[in-house]
């Protein structure tokens, strides 16, 4: 009962713009208002306790990446532009992360992603309009996390196109990323053949043959190519989170010694008799690792 009353209440508080006003708004306005909308909105899922309720609330949320789309076509010198293109990354992305969580746990009434062209429009409008810009981390970065390999064609333009070196190289690392995340959705859908279903409807009939034409070897070593050029040409590039190149090490490391196939590191140690071991002793032999903590 709280939380119901609670939920009235913001949407109370939330400004309204009547049909013909919103012109006389700002950019800054205009923009302002649409988060109002959206922001309840982007939470619906969480509350959400049926099927169809959750089929109603990601595509609820889905629909304003439109928005933030056409107000940055309406405005491109205004700085709002930059700004509604990274939150309608952020809107498809997180739609489409909601989409596949919601067809995981529905029995009917599944969910589609934001197939209304946003992610095509949005890169189209930061290619035409911000592809030098010294302003456009925020939007890569945002992309980075999405699913739509439009962000990766966008990516990698704004590479080999953006003149400024600290953009050059957080653009390098996100698409080794988000590169690195499709491969791995590409090997998910080749073991659960059940989830070709849901990436149709989700992403569209041309995300999952799009990634299968790729092939898994030549995405890899793409992915590969693109982190070691992040470490060798951008190592001193400042993220949110320490540098290019020590995320892009932390990438590669992991891409040859942890990943499925590869040899795992030697790791020495006690077992539960206090006795020293090393993990090579049990070479040839079937080994669970099991790892815990206290904390």
């Amino acid at each position: 009962m709280n939380a119901v009353f609670k939920v009235a209440v913001i949407s109370l508080a939330l400004p309204v713009v009547a049909a013909g006003q919103a012109d006389s708004l700002t950019p800054a306005q205009q923009y302002s208002a649409i988060l109002n909308e959206y922001r309840p909105a982007s939470g619906g899922t969480r509350s959400a306790k049926t099927d169809l309720e959750r089929k109603e609330a990601v595509e609820r949320m889905g629909s304003f990446a439109s928005k933030f789309v056409e107000l940055a076509a309406k405005f491109p010198k205004d700085p709002v532009a930059l700004s509604a293109l990274r939150d309608a990354v952020q809107v498809v992305g997180s739609t489409d992360s909601a989409a596949q969580i919601a067809w995981e746990t529905s029995t009917a009434n599944f969910p589609s992603g934001c197939n209304d062209g946003s992610a095509a429009k949005t890169v189209e409008l930061v290619l035409r309009d911000h592809v030098l810009s010294d302003q456009l981390e925020p939007v890569v970065d945002r992309m980075r996390y999405g699913y739509r390999m439009e962000y990766a064609e966008c990516l990698s333009t704004i590479l080999e196109k953006n003149p400024h070196r600290n953009i050059q190289g957080t653009s390098c690392l996100y698409l080794a990323q988000m590169l690195n995340d499709r491969l791995g959705a590409l090997q998910l859908a080749e073991d659960r053949q059940e989830l070709a279903e849901c990436y149709d409807i989700v992403f569209g009939k041309g995300h999952l043959p799009g990634l299968r034409k790729l092939g898994e070897d030549k995405l890899a070593a793409r992915v590969e190519s693109l982190f070691e050029r992040a470490a060798r040409e951008y190592a001193d590039v400042k993220i949110r989170a320490g540098t290019v190149g020590e995320a892009a090490t932390k990438e590669l490391y992991a891409i040859r010694n942890l990943t499925v196939g590869r040899v795992a590191p030697d790791i020495e140690g006690k077992d539960q008799d206090g006795k020293e071991f090393q993990l090579s002793d049990y070479r040839g032999k079937v080994v669970l690792l099991y790892f815990w903590s206290e904390f």
